[in-house]
Formats: structure tokens, C-alpha cells, sequence
């Protein structure tokens, strides 16, 4: 026999009703996977990326600079010693850089001018000139920076000193050759294949090595007819390196700290804790105006002007509603303007 019917099960309050799935519960952070976060997130990683590279480059300048500085303090007033027992051999490295030697020997071939070298502020030229020097008996084809003049007093390159020279300079490292062509009778670096090209390769020098770098002249014995100008002593400012190192990894760090800021910001919001805006006080007393506005507004007494009410005021008639005993009474209209 069949039963008629609902099934009991059917019923709301049966013990087998079927219940409603569950929401799928979202993570605090879930937002994060949106496309506009993944931009974001991407982008700030890129530029913390860029800021540690450019950080590491200015690290870099920093200990080379640094360097450079230690070695000046340790060499460059020391007391000047024959350049063969400098040198092992002819090529100038790092530790003998900025170091003082003596020189005996001769200028040979014809001076050159190093052209666009500013002297502390000032537009010179530098005056250059192959200089062969005797070193334990045996020749050695040195280029010597003997000193510089104003760029508008150098039309050409002084002469040097006649006969042979006592030369008290400092060493250096050789400068990177430059492919520009320049005029006659001048240079653009401190190479000394340039310098000795543009020296008309003196004949004298003939099958002699070149030192692989140059020298710094500070005294000349004799001096020659034109008085060139000395170079004060190198100062290297690493010191700013340094701070634009600590920048770009502050930076870095802000870059990464940003997305974590404002996600933690949103999910707060998100979750009804977000922080409370608070207005100023020029917005807390335009609402008291507000609001006084308001109350005098609702004082006015009720009526047209033809019945004595206030000039100006239009009454708007409510519906009438009952009151307590169930009789109807006018509602207190309102006024406009």
C-alpha cells in the first residue's frame, strides 16, 4: 500500500534534512592573488632588484676608491728612491702608483699636449714629453706629465729642458688609449704608445722598452724656460659613494616593505578592523554648523505669512494621522523656503 504524502525526511524539521553547503572560507590574504596585487608585488621586487644592482655598483667605486685614497696616504710624501729599485721590471702596478722616484737621463723627441685635463677647476692643458732615463746602466723610455697651462696661454707646447735632467715625479698607472683622432701634436690620453706616436717616435729611443705607464714630474732640475704648473695632491671623495651605497639599500628595502604595508592595511579593512578616519577640526566645526542650522530650522513656528507666520515660509501639509483615542489629527507640517 502506498503511503500519501510528504516524506517525513522532507519535512523542515526532519532529522535527515539536507543542509546547505558550506561557504568556502577565504584566507586573510587571498585578495593577493588578484591581477592588480600581482602587478604590484612584481613591480616593487623589480625595483628592489635595480636598487641592490645599483648599490653593489656604487659599492664597488666606493673600495676602489678607497683604496686608491690608502694608497696616496701610504706613498705620496714618502722619500723619493732611483726608479730601478721601484720597478721590477718596466710596468707600473698598483702598489708603486702615486709612488715618488728620481729619474736621471734626458727629454727626447718633441712635447705633446694633453688636451680637455682641468686642473682644480681651471681649463689647462697638460704638457707631456718622452723622457730617456738611465736606469743601473741600461735605458728606459719614460713618458713624463711634466705639468700644465691655461688652455688660452697654450698655443703650443713648451720646449723642454736642454741637456740632462734630475726629475723627481710620481708614478702611474698607463691611461686607455682613446680612437678619436687628434691634431697634430696632440693627445687625448696618457698612453704612451699615443704620446710616443704623437712625439714623432725620437730616434734616439730607437729599440728601447717603454715604461707601461707615465710619471707625475714635481721638480725638475733644471727647470725649463716656461714655468708649468704643479699638481696638487689627488683627494678621492669615497665618502659619498658610501652614502649613495646606504640610499639604494634603503630603498631596496622600502620597495619590499611597501606591498606589505598596504596589503596589511587592506586585509584589515576587508576585515571590519581597519583604522577609524578621523576628521579635522575645520570638518568637525562646519557639522556643528551644520547642526545648529538644523535645530533652528526645526524651531520655526508653524503657519503662512497671510496667518502671521514667518515671511518667506511655505507650509507643506502632512497627511493627517490618528492619535491615541483613534481620531485623526494633522501632522506638524514642514516649512520651506
Amino acid at each position: 500500500m502506498s503511503r500519501s504524502g510528504p516524506d517525513p525526511q522532507d519535512q523542515p524539521d526532519g532529522s535527515d534534512r539536507a543542509e546547505p553547503p558550506a561557504p568556502v572560507a577565504e584566507g586573510r590574504y587571498a585578495f593577493l592573488t588578484a591581477p592588480r596585487w600581482v602587478r604590484l608585488i612584481t613591480t616593487m621586487v623589480l625595483v628592489s632588484l635595480v636598487c641592490v644592482l645599483l648599490g653593489m655598483w656604487q659599492w664597488g667605486r666606493y673600495e676602489d676608491r678607497s683604496a686608491q685614497a690608502a694608497q696616496v696616504d701610504a706613498v705620496h710624501d714618502a722619500e723619493p728612491v732611483p726608479i730601478g729599485r721601484t720597478l721590477a721590471g718596466p710596468v707600473v702596478d698598483a702598489g708603486s702608483q702615486w709612488r715618488p722616484v728620481l729619474l736621471t737621463g734626458r727629454y727626447v723627441g718633441e712635447p705633446v699636449l694633453l688636451r680637455n685635463r682641468p686642473v682644480e677647476g681651471t681649463a689647462a692643458v697638460h704638457v707631456v714629453a718622452p723622457f730617456l732615463a738611465d736606469v743601473d746602466g741600461e735605458e728606459l723610455l719614460v713618458v713624463v706629465d711634466r705639468g700644465w697651462l691655461p688652455t688660452a696661454e697654450a698655443e703650443a707646447a713648451p720646449a723642454s729642458p736642454d741637456g740632462t735632467v734630475e726629475l723627481v715625479g710620481r708614478l702611474r698607472l698607463p691611461e686607455t688609449g682613446q680612437d678619436r683622432a687628434a691634431a697634430e701634436g696632440q693627445v687625448y690620453s696618457l698612453d704612451p704608445t699615443t704620446v710616443l706616436a704623437a712625439a714623432g717616435s725620437p730616434p734616439e729611443a730607437a729599440g728601447v722598452e717603454p715604461l707601461e705607464g707615465y710619471v707625475v714630474a714635481a721638480e725638475e732640475r733644471p727647470a725649463g724656460e716656461v714655468t708649468l704648473g704643479s699638481y696638487p695632491r689627488p683627494a678621492f671623495n669615497y665618502g659619498m659613494n658610501l652614502s649613495y651605497t646606504i640610499q639604494w639599500a634603503l630603498f631596496a628595502l622600502g620597495a619590499l616593505a611597501a606591498p606589505v604595508v598596504l596589503a596589511r592595511r587592506e586585509a584589515a579593512e576587508r576585515s571590519g578592523h581597519g583604522p577609524v578616519r578621523t576628521g579635522g577640526r575645520a570638518e568637525h566645526e562646519e557639522d556643528l554648523e551644520v547642526l545648529a542650522g538644523l535645530r533652528r530650522q526645526a524651531a520655526l513656528p508653524p503657519g503662512r505669512p497671510e496667518d502671521g507666520g514667518p515671511a518667506g515660509v511655505r507650509v507643506i501639509d502632512a497627511p493627517a494621522v490618528p492619535d491615541a483615542d483613534g481620531r485623526a489629527a494633522p501632522r506638524a507640517g514642514r516649512h520651506g523656503g
